[in-house]
């Protein structure tokens, strides 16, 4: 499985926001008990404004972004989504041990953040995180870095 991931450009804008849409709306419903488009489509603006988004691309194809920050004590993953039909192919665990070894190179942990409500946490635990802590809507979850 050959996946790139590269910057994304203001042409990307719109993939990425429907990507979100595609990649939340069912663990917001879940969470949430609903979905409110024009909300959601606000908090992706946010999102996008801040820059740093990448766009992960399967034989060029767009199937999937990320969005992590360096941070003083670590390599925060922000954002990683995969089309929903894209899911269970090992594109976002592909996606997730690149920043791994990313943060491996820096020497720093990799952290995130997941929903309560995403299943996406069970691969995170079997890509080596632990929850270290959690907040009404979240689990904090850590990567110690690999020294070597």
């Amino acid at each position: 499985m050959e996946i790139q991931i590269t910057p994304a450009r203001p042409s990307d804008r719109e993939f990425a926001r429907q990507l979100n849409h595609a990649a939340y709306r069912d663990v917001v419903t879940r969470q949430f008990g609903r979905w409110d488009e024009a909300d959601q489509d606000l908090r992706f603006a946010d999102k996008w404004e801040q820059g740093g988004y990448r766009i992960v691309r399967l034989a060029r194809d767009p199937v999937g972004a990320l969005w992590t920050t360096v941070e003083p004590h670590d390599l925060f993953i922000n954002d990683v989504q995969v089309l929903p039909a894209r899911q269970g192919a090992g594109i976002g665990a592909a996606v997730v041990e690149r920043v791994i070894a990313e943060g491996d190179g820096l020497g720093l942990p990799v952290r995130l953040q997941v929903l309560r409500e995403n299943r996406a946490r069970a691969l995170y635990e079997r890509l080596g995180f632990r929850v270290y802590g959690d907040t009404e809507l979240h689990f904090l979850m850590r990567r110690p870095r690999q020294s070597g």
